[in-house]
């Protein structure tokens, strides 16, 4: 099993793979593409510049360096949807980019998807999380399209995973592990997080009441209340490594474009360590123990239901 962590800038790559990370991904929006269509129509659903890697030649650096120590890099195009005049632009960069030497391209958009196919068959398409692959019929559609590896929804459990895998035995799949969860289905959202400076829609502290129906909206209102309280850049899914491991899952992936190096350092490092234990055939309350005690050195605070990427994995 791989881990697959983000990356900003040519200076982290080897302070990532050195923490024990195979994979690496990341965006990069061109000068072009932000001079006509600006930073909100961003072609890989982040909205920040921070997030994204700043040059053709820091991209082109960082793949080199990457390949030198034997991983790969993915590259994201995974807005949700492309406008239709988008997408003479969007081919054209993917492209001059798979000219690179990017190994991977992560997608969403089914138009996208599609163009890619035809005008870059030779291309690798990974599915981002937006695509929403809740079955394993759902996945079997994107394979049919020749998407072979495919990212999972954050809500699903793991033995939810492992039937989908089950079901689609020529489709690998990656799952999160640390950093980022959200009170909504991220490929539902329609909520555009711009600026790392506000407080985002899914963090507003509301305040609600129930108009007519039964106790499910107090439920929902009690839920919506805890969200508020917590930090949802400091999700875990730790303690489920095992699981992830026998249901079959390819890579554990992290969230954190755009997020500080140090911070993404020590969450491959987790990461890598909790593996090692699941490999070393740990017993699962020895992982969960240990999780824990990764979670506070990573975040300095407890573990938290409300960012816990595997619920069922907490007594």
């Amino acid at each position: 099993m791989k881990i697959l962590s983000p990356i900003d800038r040519l200076e982290e790559a080897a302070l990532l793979m050195d923490a024990g990370a195979d994979e690496l991904y990341g965006g990069y929006v061109s000068a072009a593409w932000r001079e006509k269509y600006s930073m909100l129509g961003s072609a890989n659903h982040r909205y920040f510049p921070n997030a994204q890697i700043k040059s053709e030649d820091e991209l082109s650096g960082i793949i080199k360096e990457v390949h030198s120590r034997g991983g790969k890099f993915h590259l994201a195009l995974n807005a949700p949807y492309y406008l239709p005049e988008q997408y003479k632009d969007m081919m054209a960069e993917a492209e001059k980019l798979a000219s690179f030497g990017v190994d991977a391209f992560i997608v969403s958009d089914l138009g996208l998807i599609l163009r890619m196919k035809e005008r870059l068959p030779g291309a690798e398409l990974h599915l981002s999380t937006l695509s929403t692959v809740f079955n394993g019929r759902s996945a079997g559609f994107f394979f049919k399209l020749g998407v072979r590896r495919m990212v999972l929804p954050r809500e699903l459990t793991t033995a939810e995973m492992a039937r989908i895998i089950k079901d689609n035995p020529g489709a690998s799949f990656d799952a999160f592990v640390m950093v980022g969860k959200c009170p909504n289905v991220e490929g539902f959202c329609g909520f555009t997080h711009n600026s790392k400076e506000l407080v985002w829609p899914c963090e507003e502290s509301y305040s609600m009441r129930a108009v007519r129906g039964n106790g499910r909206a107090d439920a929902i209102i009690q839920a919506q209340g805890g969200w508020s309280r917590v930090n949802r850049r400091q999700a875990c899914g730790l303690c489920a490594v095992g699981r992830l491991r026998d249901a079959g899952i390819n890579a554990l992936k992290i969230v954190g474009r755009g997020g500080p190096t140090a911070v993404k350092v020590k969450v491959v490092e987790a990461v890598r360590e909790a593996l090692s234990r699941a490999v070393s055939g740990a017993r699962e309350e020895e992982l969960r123990h240990a999780a824990r005690e990764s979670y506070s050195g990573v975040f300095g605070s407890e573990c938290s239901a409300y960012v816990c990427y595997f619920p069922e994995m907490r007594r």
